[in-house]
């Protein structure tokens, strides 16, 4: 069961991506003909500023959602209730304080904004942003019972078609008004309806949630949220720090429209990313129940399998990336959007390093690893900021990422992988570190195979050149791998789960066939 929902997420949410991808070239090249790389740049920057309410949140939601894989996985009714409530309640007084350090936050934008565009009621468009936070945060025990159930495909079709909706309206709004606080309306106004749509679904798989009788908790799952929110707060404060200050730092000293520059760079690779994404997340999304379920061997010949596929996964689209997202963003925006050369090759390390562990971070938080490095996220950001606020005024903009390297190597590179290895698998780290340096030597020698082979048959930028390129990087890299990794223990044992799969969806098929003869 726990197969076949990966797999459910993992279909549902690729089909969804694709075709979310196009309509978001669609409207970011819309958005950009109409309004300018400063408005971008400024609607990245807001997302930024704003992301900082997350401080507040303190990891109370991820201690809970934590809690919830164990009594979802016996059905445990009363305590599932318990903490769908726990986790509403908390997040209606956050949300209460979110609005109230909005407001106080407001008056010091200016500060962050080094533009010469003066943004016409600026306070509506600030409002609106505001507003959709508060949306998500007072929904979010809803989608968090739903995910930590692996149901999350049975919202990803509504999600797609609203997403869809959304960016057909908005591209109309910029088409017709040319009005940027009408395309961040309507955006709000579809986001609310989605939400009340979604709600409908939750309710109706889990009808008991609704019940209002008092439901208590008991202390050793108390003792546990306090322990994890006390240790997660450090997490989000150096996640913040990490993730989130980049633009802030960009726009401050250098300008806004560099900003909306770095940001068609961050969508095409975030657009990626979600592409390529579930298929790490759709695996991820059973680890809480495999982690509560299954010994620790289990556990761990599943990670090395996630963790191979993750490499597969980030280091292809560092070498995809790396061939052809300058020749697109020239096919696709038009000249004079591109960042120097240097900056860009950073900006690939930072992504490979954060993808490549993106797979520890997940079976870290699903086993509930958050007290042992409590304080390790904050030390990050301290550096990363420190680092980039130092680099930047000797290096420009290539500094702010210099800095996010830093940071990285120096405490969750090697201290995440210490922590899952010592404290759920009991085997030494230096496997991890062996593995993860012929994991790197592979793709360098396979990136400096495709680049030469992609530099040797494709001159220029056409649509043309670009799938060429785009054919030669699929083929040439998977071919590769294959190769590798054909023999190694963890392929074997991604085939073995793929021919059971295969296995059962006949037996699905044959089945019902048969129903259908008989009726």
């Amino acid at each position: 069961m726990r197969t076949q929902n990966a797999v459910k997420n993992i279909s549902m949410s690729l089909i969804s991506q694709v075709i979310i991808i196009i309509l978001g070239f669609v409207s970011r090249k819309v958005f950009i003909d109409n309004l300018g790389a400063e408005y971008l740049g400024i609607n990245g920057l807001l997302t930024n500023v704003l992301s900082m309410m997350v401080l507040i949140e303190s990891g109370i939601g991820i201690s809970i959602v934590y809690n919830l894989y164990k009594p979802l996985a016996e059905n445990d009714r009363g305590k599932i209730t318990a903490l769908v409530h726990l986790y509403k309640k908390a997040y209606g007084i956050l949300t209460i304080i979110m609005l109230g350090m909005s407001i106080i936050l407001y008056p010091l934008l200016g500060k962050f904004m080094k533009t010469d565009t003066v943004i016409p009621e600026m306070v509506i468009v600030y409002a609106i942003f505001v507003t959709k936070n508060i949306v998500s945060y007072l929904n979010a025990y809803k989608w968090a019972l739903i995910n930590a159930d692996q149901k999350g495909y049975l919202l990803a079709r509504n999600n797609m078609i609203f997403q869809i909706i959304t960016t057909i309206a908005k591209i109309f709004i910029l088409k017709v008004t040319h009005n940027y606080l009408g395309f961040l309306f309507i955006e709000l106004v579809i986001f609310i309806v989605q939400n009340m749509v979604n709600t409908y679904v939750v309710h109706k798989r889990y009808p008991y949630i609704r019940n209002k009788g008092r439901h208590k908790i008991d202390q050793d799952t108390k003792e546990n949220i306090n322990k994890n929110v006390k240790a997660m707060f450090f997490h989000n404060i150096g996640g913040y720090l990490v993730c989130s200050t980049d633009n802030i730092l960009i726009s401050t000293f250098i300008g806004v429209k560099i900003v909306g520059f770095y940001s068609n760079y961050t969508m095409v690779i975030s657009q990626l990313s979600a592409l390529l994404g579930p298929i790490v997340g759709g695996i991820g999304a059973g680890v809480g129940n495999l982690i509560a379920t299954e010994d620790n061997r289990k556990v761990y010949d599943v990670f090395k399998t996630t963790y191979l596929i993750s490499f597969w996964i980030y280091s292809f689209a560092c070498i995809f990336l790396f061939n052809l997202l300058e020749p697109f963003i020239n096919w696709w925006i038009g000249e004079g959007f591109l960042l120097d050369k240097i900056t860009f090759f950073i900006i690939l390390i930072n992504f490979y390093l954060s993808g490549i562990r993106s797979v520890i971070g997940t079976f870290k938080s699903k086993a509930g690893l958050f007290v042992q490095d409590k304080y390790a996220p904050a030390v990050e950001g301290v550096i990363n900021l420190g680092a980039s606020l130092v680099l930047i005024k000797y290096f420009g903009l290539v500094g702010v990422f210099i800095g996010t390297t830093i940071s990285t190597l120096a405490v969750p590179f090697w201290n995440q992988a210490r922590i899952l290895y010592r404290e759920l698998f009991d085997i030494p780290v230096r496997k991890f570190f062996i593995k993860y340096a012929v994991y790197t030597l592979i793709m360098l020698g396979t990136g400096w195979i495709t680049t030469g082979l992609c530099r040797i048959f494709t001159r220029g930028e056409s649509f043309i050149s670009l799938v060429v390129r785009g054919m030669i990087c699929v083929i040439v890299i998977n071919v590769i791998y294959m190769l590798v990794f054909f023999r190694t223990r963890e392929f074997q044992y991604l085939m073995n789960v793929a021919k059971i799969q295969f296995k059962a969806l006949q037996n699905k098929v044959v089945k019902y066939t048969q129903d259908k003869v008989m009726s």
